[in-house]
């Protein structure tokens, strides 16, 4: 007798559905003794208890007769959802192989059954089953990965003028003014390897349109600021704001009341 045995990663699930219950206690020996990790959740003599069965569950294989007392195992198909469940028909007879074929099942056995071939069927079974986990883990990092690069591009703006195109990140931006009372905007960098002031045709409303409005915000007809690179706000004659930078913005103080409305709401206290 056969002494192979089928080694799985996991433990599959499996119904059984023929008319005769002494081929459902054959298949399920067979199961259990040559492949001992396929686990036989359910079994059905009857077509309409294994079509209520097979809508609510779905096992990894139905192994499928296809000759039922009343109807086909076609039928079945054709009122369940098997997108998920791999389908292995049985039958007596090659002829209804091609109509198989039609609907997809992952394998065909013929009666009466060969060991070595339900064996490779359920290896082939759990190959494509690890196929299929491993390409969602793929897609699952990968999307992750997609989603992490996608939003540090979000982090960035685009500045395009007619000699250059600008990549900005957002955290590098300490503010944003209107260029010696021209159309044009300047922006103050953090850190630049080149230049901690960016000029742009772009007037300060188009800027403000570029800018998240959780981080930024206008404290004047003039001027853009990141909040978070605020380090002082002096308050004497007139209201002045020190960036990291030590950079200076002098506002008036409307613009002074709704900055400090604005952070008390992002910091969640009284200023």
């Amino acid at each position: 007798m056969f002494e192979l045995k089928l080694k799985l990663n996991k433990l599959l699930t499996a119904v059984i559905v023929n008319d005769e219950a002494r081929n459902i206690a054959l298949l399920s020996y067979c199961l259990e003794k040559y492949c001992p990790e396929v686990s036989l959740v359910a079994s059905f003599t009857k077509k309409t208890k294994a079509i209520s069965h097979l809508r609510n569950n779905k096992p990894d294989i139905l192994f499928l007769d296809i000759v039922l007392d009343v109807g086909s195992g076609f039928d079945i198909l054709e009122d369940i959802d098997y997108e998920d469940i791999h389908v292995v028909m049985c039958s007596a007879h090659d002829e209804f192989a091609l109509k198989a074929i039609r609907y997809q099942v992952t394998d065909y056995l013929l009666k009466p059954l060969e060991i070595q071939d339900l064996i490779s069927t359920v290896e082939k079974i759990q190959k494509r089953m690890k196929k299929h986990n491993e390409r969602q883990v793929y897609d699952s990092s990968h999307f992750s990965s997609l989603n992490g690069s996608l939003a540090a591009i979000d982090q960035r703006i685009v500045i395009s003028e007619k000699s250059s195109i600008d990549f900005v990140s957002i955290d590098e931006i300490l503010c944003v003014e209107t260029h010696k009372g021209t159309h044009k905007s300047e922006i103050v960098l953090k850190h630049h390897a080149k230049r901690e002031h960016i000029v742009v045709s772009k007037p300060l409303l188009e800027m403000e349109k570029k800018l998240p409005e959780n981080i930024f915000f206008r404290v004047s007809r003039t001027s853009i600021v990141n909040v978070a690179a605020i380090r002082t706000i002096h308050r004497n004659v007139q209201y002045t704001l020190k960036l990291t930078n030590g950079y200076r913005i002098q506002i008036p103080r409307t613009g002074y009341k709704l900055l400090i409305s604005f952070m008390e709401k992002i910091y969640e206290t009284t200023i």
